[in-house]
Formats: structure tokens, sequence, C-alpha cells
């Protein structure tokens, strides 16, 4: 269905929204307003994710003109017989609208709508997708109407599909900016302006480009898929953050930060490093092994002798009683070691 020039024209009004306002609770019900008067919404909620883990969580939802009970209830019981998640919509069509009566043409004989959406939320027609940008899920957002208001139209639809992938952007945004630090951590951090021009580079992007142009690192955009840069053995995702204009002497420039986080990331790494019998240089040894380090890498990033870093892992490997670094990522990470028969000797 073709937009017409004032729904565009209103389309571009909410999302200049949904980037102006900083915070994100304030954006959520700014945005809430205008749809009110745009395609007319009841109510909404917005219900966050875990950046690291995509799960949703119980604290730090926002609801726009509904009750706290309602929706803590959904939270508690009724989420699991919602017709988003038990058809598995949100997990598999992230960004994309889709409206409850099409996933379950006969709610209205449903407890979900018998119980939940009609008694306790006042609304029955919902239309909803997940929130997710570069490989990360980083919410869910519901917009319902009362069953006397009729059901969301495909140009309601067509509309919050515009939408949605900016939402996501922004709150995402706000997230990866505290990944940004280029004073400490293991991310690469590489601001560029407008033309491409790298106007600051941290050391460990250095070392994760190895000489490799910029240019050769993947954008991720605005899609939803998660892109990896890999460079002779090493894995890393790929994000960026944009961050306006700055007023430079040849004029003004935008302004990006392009972040790249080791594969796979040490919050994955360490807890599954803790339930070993490991002294704390030798949990650090062993994450940079399964990122793909190797020993002279080791031992630039932790200020030790290349020596030093063998000695950490004769003793890892003995704790652990294996003989390759394979293996150890296998043990740590619950993966299969790729074939090791055919490898004759320990690896140092």
């Amino acid at each position: 269905m073709a937009l017409s020039r004032r729904d565009y024209r209103e389309a571009l009004k909410s999302i200049d929204v949904i980037y102006s306002v900083p915070d994100t609770g304030a954006m959520f019900r700014t945005l809430c307003e205008k749809l009110r008067k745009f395609i007319g919404i009841y109510s909404a909620i917005f219900v966050p994710a875990n950046p690291e883990t995509g799960v949703f969580l119980f604290s730090g939802y926002e609801i726009f003109n509904n009750q706290e009970g309602a929706m803590l209830a959904y939270l508690a019981y009724y989420a699991q017989q919602d017709p988003f998640v038990s058809c598995g919509w949100f997990r598999d069509h992230p960004n994309e609208a889709a409206r409850n009566t099409d996933l379950m043409p006969k709610l209205i004989k449903t407890e979900f709508a018998c119980d939940f959406l009609m008694p306790m939320a006042s609304v029955f027609y919902v239309i909803a997708s997940t929130l997710g940008i570069q490989g990360d899920t980083v919410g869910m957002l519901g917009i319902h109407r009362q069953k006397r208001e009729g059901n969301f139209s495909r140009r309601d639809k067509e509309i919050i599909n515009i939408l949605l992938p900016h939402i996501a952007r922004a709150i995402h945004i706000r997230g990866l900016l505290r990944m940004t630090d280029p004073r400490g951590g293991d991310n690469g951090v590489i601001m560029t302006d407008g033309g491409g021009r790298t106007l600051f580079m941290n050391d460990e992007a250095k070392k994760a480009l190895r000489g490799v142009p910029l240019k050769a690192v993947p954008n991720p955009g605005l899609g939803a898929a998660p892109v990896f840069f890999k460079n002779r053995g090493l894995t890393f995702r790929v994000r960026t953050v944009p961050l306006g204009n700055v007023q430079r002497n040849d004029g003004r420039a935008k302004i990006k930060i392009v972040l790249l986080e080791p594969c796979p990331p040490r919050h994955r790494i360490d807890p599954r490093l803790d339930g070993l019998d490991l002294t704390g240089r030798e949990k650090e040894v062993s994450a940079m092994v399964i990122q793909g380090y190797s020993n002279r890498e080791i031992a630039d990033r932790l200020f030790i002798s290349e020596m030093t870093v063998k000695d950490h892992l004769k003793n890892i490997f003995g704790k652990l009683e294996i003989r390759r670094r394979s293996e150890l990522a296998a043990r740590a990470m619950g993966v299969r070691a790729h074939d090791a028969k055919n490898e004759s000797a320990p690896e140092p």
C-alpha cells in the first residue's frame, strides 16, 4: 500500500523525535503521543532486552496509557500465551511488525484474550515487533487498540515498519556508548569523519587491523544481523555508532565510531572460566587463547614475556589435562574441538 505525502511527512517527524529525545523512556512516551494522533493508538509498552543475551528484562520497561498491574501480570504469567511469543514471531522477525489477529485468527476465543487482553489490559488489537540492530536485540515494542477502535490497517503496519529500525538504532546507540571508552577494555575504537578519514584509533583497534585498511571492515548499517571482521585468524564483531556533526576547518563533518569487539567477547568467556581451577592470570591467558591470539600477542597485551605465556599455558594444560589450544576452547565454551587425533604434538 502506497503511503501519502502526509504519512511520510509525519513519519519523518516521528523519526526526528526518536533521535532527538536522549532518554529512552521520554522518547517512548513522546513517540506514543505522536502515534496516538498519527495512526490512532490506545496504549503501548516497551520491554528492554539484555544487550548481551537478548533476554527480555522484568525491569526497566515503559508503559503508555496502561495499568502497571497489567504489565506485571503479562511478564509474570501471560507472556507465554501471547501469540507473538508462542508463534516465534518475536524470535524470528526483528524490526518486522505483525498484528496479533494475523498470527492467531481465532484470538477472541483464547484464554489470553478473554483473561488478559480485554479485562486486564483493556485492549484487544495489538501490533508488535522485537527491536534488533547489528545482531543485538534491544527490546520489544507493542502498540494496542481497544476492540471498539478496530484493527490496525496495512497503512498503520507500514508506518510502524518504517519506524522500527530507527527506534532500535536510537536505543542501541545509547547502550553502545558505554563500550566506546578508548582508555581501557578489549574493544577496538575508531573514530572517523564523513569522508572515511580516521580521526582517532586506540591501540586495540590498531592490533585488530594489523595494517589492513579501515575500508576493509564491513559496515553493519541498520541491518538486524551481526557483522564480523576476520583478520589473520582473529574474529571481531563490528558495531557502529553515529555521533552527528562536528565543526571542522573545512566545514561540518559527520562523525562515526567503529567498535571492534573480539569474539567470543570476554563477558561470555569469563563465566565459563570461573568454573575451572585456574588463577586470575591463567584465566586472562586462557581467554585470549580462546579468542585466537598468539603467544606473542598475549605477551604484548599482558606486558609479560612470551616464555611466561608458555609457562602459564603449560600450567593450564596440566590442570585441565589437555594438550592443545583447541581443547581449551572446547572445555571452556562447551563446543567440540576440531579433530585433534591427527595432531601429534602438544601446543606450548
